[in-house]
């Protein structure tokens, strides 16, 4: 029968379940598991692709020097739009294998904890998931939303100043000044939003650590606990 605490080895630590049997590993601890390799191989790819761009970008502006065209401009801000789009969403994917990768590290703390306990015979205790945990998992997921959502974003503004310059007659006249409009606006708000995204996915990462030290010290405590004798109901 499962019994809770929050001492171990005289020390206070957070709330931990002592069981007979070693426990599962938690569902983001399976997701990162499978999912830390994935989402940074496609993080980078993204980011490649966005460098890809701006190669292709940079071409446009030689063009432009030589000969101007309203396809030429339209492309190369339609180019511009999407760079930032790509590569902040790769930012954010590459962010996120490492958040997996954090999860899987505590899954495997998890997991070897307890597979330790159970040989000693003593009694298992699991730590809960702690408040840092929480905040990890919640910080991680609003800031992918917000990258997508400005990945979104920035294929609609991209839609818009290709509509803005696709009839321009010269470089410095768009053909649809309310287009234009619209895609700076949209730029300008997408900017702040990406910063505020990178800067949650930092923060949530830092949390991640701040778990794993928690976990780190709870097992430390409780493999002393056991080399002297320690069993589930000290």
């Amino acid at each position: 029968m499962a019994a809770t605490g929050t001492q171990v080895f005289g020390q206070t630590v957070g709330r931990y379940e002592e069981t007979d049997t070693p426990k599962g590993l938690l569902l983001p601890q399976k997701m990162g598991s499978i999912l830390w390799a994935p989402m940074t191989i496609m993080g980078i790819m993204l980011v490649f692709a966005a460098f890809g761009m701006a190669i292709a970008r940079a071409q446009l502006a030689v063009d432009l020097s030589e000969e101007f065209t309203a396809l030429r401009i339209a492309n190369f801000e339609t180019i511009g739009q999407l760079i930032p789009g790509f590569m902040f969403l790769g930012f954010g994917m590459i962010f996120a294998g490492i958040s997996f990768a954090i999860a899987r590290i505590l899954g495997v703390f998890r997991e070897g904890g307890g597979l330790v306990q159970e040989a000693v015979g003593k009694g298992i205790k699991t730590p809960d998931m702690p408040i840092t945990a929480w905040i990890f998992l919640m910080g991680m997921m609003m800031a992918m939303m917000v990258l997508i959502f400005t990945f979104a974003g920035h294929i609609y503004a991209a839609t818009q100043v290709h509509d803005a310059w696709i009839n321009a007659t010269s470089s410095g006249i768009a053909g649809d000044q309310a287009a234009l409009g619209r895609a700076e606006t949209w730029g300008t708000w997408l900017e702040g939003l990406r910063l505020f995204a990178v800067g949650l996915f930092l923060t949530s990462i830092a949390f991640g650590l701040a778990t794993i030290i928690k976990v780190i010290r709870f097992q430390s405590l409780r493999m002393k606990e056991l080399a002297q004798g320690g069993t589930a109901s000290a």
